[in-house]
């Protein structure tokens, strides 16, 4: 059904006017009128008419100025301007249309020819509406989406927050859209080991990337916590199940690089294989997916085993998403892991990342990739990165003269919490709520897993840390530690933390006591760090060099360790 309209009628005749009027009146439009060329201008500014009839022939300013004034000020939609005239001459109406006219009819009007006019203008003035009202809900939209795009912009800059800016850790992210469902993160954790993570959202684009952004804060959170990655990876897992809705699911590489223990622990839950190089570009060690995406499977049925490898000799750890091997040319092809594995094998440790990045470029050819890219490589040297903190600490005592706070935190742990309870981050954050200040967390996290560690692997389990230093003897040590916890049927753990105070100063003093039958520890307790570069014997020793006092008790099963705090 046509719209009613707004029509302006422009004659000096009076009579010519009152007919035209009424005639319009009836058709049911509302109509306006004017007698000359400038009254029409006027009425066109101040009335805003969906159609114009003009007369031609008019004192002062004729029906063509009028039109062409009209079109010069104009800057509303299109107005139709439907010129009446008595003269039939072509000339005449070439003349009209040129200075603006849509239309001519000529005089004497017939009537039936003026209303089947005006209903064409007004099925084209229709059209003009409806466009205009879909521009008008296109910019909305597209305003929307901008504030909606920067907005997520926003929350993932301060989502994905990555401390780590070193040289032995390269990455490439290269998004299909402006949003990429790669997430690609690594955060030192309080022992000094990386945390990374390289996830791959189902889908391109915001809707990708909005499946990794909890994924991102999960990740950062637990790690700065102390988490192990094989509880990150079912805490991700748990949540993405909540969260997202059938058929979205997030593929995902976590690992963790210490370098002390020149260990690689890694996830790999539906992504391509990971690879450990040497620098000859022999591939000593591959990952490959064993597990299904993050948000598939139920608590119950998720597997978090990790897998461990210790390097023997320096190599790079490659991560990367399908988005690289699935890139395509021009031609359809696509780049392929037989591509990598050559640039891997083929290329010096030193250039092997940029040379891989600089052959995806020109494989693509300057074209977007279909699907997200992502990279990440870390250098794995034989010398440990993590060295012994240093043990002065110049503002201890300071200011102190009586105890400020009075706290203590007391814990037994049986069996079925060794056996099932990550008990580091919790015991950080006991110390995160006592306001333990950020110089000394890493410290603290470093002594209370060494000393947690060596209750559990020598005082309950029974492992010798020796058999580490034999060939595949790491794995086995694992192995073994896995078999015999699981096994385990009787013991526990006690840890008792609180401040003491000892002439002014103040101290952390953290103790520990097993119900296993102790070990030899004088003989450990002399490592020098100095001197052991090997993969035992080491964790006692620099935790004596981060304590002021280091003490055994009985037959080893119970130690306390004095750490000086500010």
């Amino acid at each position: 059904m046509l719209k009613q309209c707004k029509i302006l009628v422009v004659d000096d005749s009076r009579q010519a006017r009152h007919m035209v009027s009424r005639f319009v009146m009836k058709m049911g439009h509302t109509c306006i009128t004017a007698q000359s060329g400038p009254e029409a201008i006027q009425a066109f500014m101040t009335e805003a008419p969906d159609l114009i009839l003009m007369d031609v022939k008019m004192p002062e300013m004729d029906g063509y100025e009028t039109a062409q004034r009209i079109r010069q000020q104009a800057d509303s939609p299109w107005t139709p301007i439907l010129f009446l005239s008595a003269s039939a001459e072509d000339d005449d109406q070439v003349k009209g249309l040129e200075a603006g006219g849509d239309d001519y009819l000529i005089k004497p009007i017939r009537y039936r020819m003026l209303k089947a006019k005006i209903q064409a203008m007004q099925r084209i003035l229709d059209m003009q509406r409806t466009l205009h009202e879909n521009a008008a809900q296109l910019a909305l939209h597209r305003d929307e989406t901008e504030r909606e795009q920067q907005l997520a912009m926003h929350l993932m800059d301060h989502i994905i927050r990555d401390d780590v800016q070193e040289e032995n850790v390269q990455r490439w992210v290269m998004p299909a859209q402006n949003f990429s469902g790669d997430l690609l993160a690594t955060m030192h954790a309080p022992s000094g080991a990386l945390h990374s993570i390289l996830s791959d959202g189902t889908g391109h684009g915001l809707s990708a990337a909005l499946s990794v952004m909890p994924v991102a804060e999960i990740f950062m959170r637990m790690t700065q916590r102390g988490h192990q990655i094989s509880s990150i990876a079912r805490e991700l897992n748990r949540k993405l199940k909540q969260l997202m809705p059938t058929g979205r699911f997030v593929a995902a590489t976590l690992a963790c690089v210490d370098w002390t223990a020149r260990t690689i622990e890694l996830w790999n839950g539906g992504n391509p294989a990971a690879f450990f190089v040497n620098q000859e570009g022999c591939i000593l060690r591959q990952w490959d997916a064993t597990h299904l995406a993050l948000g598939i499977l139920s608590d119950q049925a998720f597997d978090a085993r990790t897998e461990l490898y210790q390097w023997q000799e320096p190599g790079q750890l490659y991560m990367y998403s399908d988005g690289l091997t699935e890139a395509q040319n021009a031609r359809g092809e696509d780049f392929g892991e037989e591509r990598l594995l050559q640039v891997l094998a083929s290329t010096a440790s030193a250039g092997r990342f940029m040379r891989l990045k600089t052959l995806v470029d020109d494989f693509l050819g300057g074209e977007a990739a279909h699907d997200d890219v992502s990279l990440v490589a870390v250098d794995c040297a034989m010398e440990s990165v993590v060295s012994a903190p240093s043990r002065e600490h110049p503002d201890v005592g300071k200011g102190l003269t009586q105890p400020e706070r009075q706290w203590r935190v007391h814990v037994e742990l049986s069996v079925t919490e060794l056996q099932s309870l990550d008990v580091m981050p919790w015991l950080m954050w006991w110390m995160d709520n006592i306001e333990l200040e950020e110089q000394h967390r890493g410290q603290v996290f470093l002594i209370l897993s060494e000393l947690l560690n060596n209750a559990l692997d020598h005082g309950l389990l029974g492992l010798d840390s020796r058999l580490k230093a034999e060939s595949g003897g790491f794995e086995r040590y694992i192995q073994m530690r896995t078999d015999r916890l699981a096994a385990l049927s009787v013991g526990f753990i006690d840890i008792e933390i609180g401040p003491v105070w000892q002439a002014g100063r103040e101290l952390l003093q953290l103790g520990i006591k097993d119900s296993g039958p102790g070990f030899d520890h004088v003989a450990t307790s002399q490592a020098d760090l100095t001197d052991n570069t090997g993969f035992s014997g080491r964790g006692i020793g620099l935790v004596r060099d981060l304590c002021e006092t280091l003490e055994y008790r009985g037959n080893g099963n119970e130690v306390v360790a004095l750490y000086p705090l500010r």
